[in-house]
């Protein structure tokens, strides 16, 4: 009776596998409406260490380590850059590398977006090698305090 117990649990799983649509059984994560991160342009997720970024033409998702004895970087909104307080590393807003130790460029995820909600895929970080991109920040860089977290106090504004 257990043995059949168990076999028709497997079976169970494996009907849900293949009816759900792709996305439904992995580490896809919600994390945020489309509205919303386009109203933001930027939205911190401090539980799984991450920026989302509404690009004009999709988003990104950045981890939050700059890749450099696991500094994180913080965005600065004045300037439209990401780097780390610690060392220094700076990126642009798609996350690409621009200075600094580092050794590549943000880690990126795979986004879904799905019914006005955006989903990350946890289990698929990739790690890119240098970008050799050319950015001029929008504006005065930052060196504050983080506050709110994720954000340079002083790039508010």
């Amino acid at each position: 009776m257990i043995v059949l117990a168990g076999v028709g649990a497997i079976l169970a799983v494996a009907v849900l596998i293949f009816l759900l649509p792709p996305g439904q059984i992995t580490d896809d994560v919600a994390v945020g409406r489309v509205d919303e991160v386009e109203a933001r342009q930027v939205v911190y997720i401090e539980q799984h260490r991450l920026y989302v970024v509404a690009t004009g033409d999709g988003f990104t998702v950045l981890a939050d380590d700059s890749r450099h004895v696991g500094d994180r970087v913080l965005y600065c909104k004045t300037s439209g850059t990401f780097s780390s307080p610690a060392h220094g590393e700076f990126f642009d807003p798609q996350g690409r590398y621009l200075g600094g130790p580092a050794s590549g460029d943000l880690g990126r995820y795979p986004v879904i977006v799905r019914d006005g909600q955006i989903f990350v895929k946890l289990d698929g970080l990739q790690l890119p090698s240098r970008s050799s991109t050319p950015y001029q920040p929008t504006g005065p860089l930052c060196g504050g305090p983080e506050d709110p977290p994720g954000f340079y106090s002083d790039g508010l504004a």
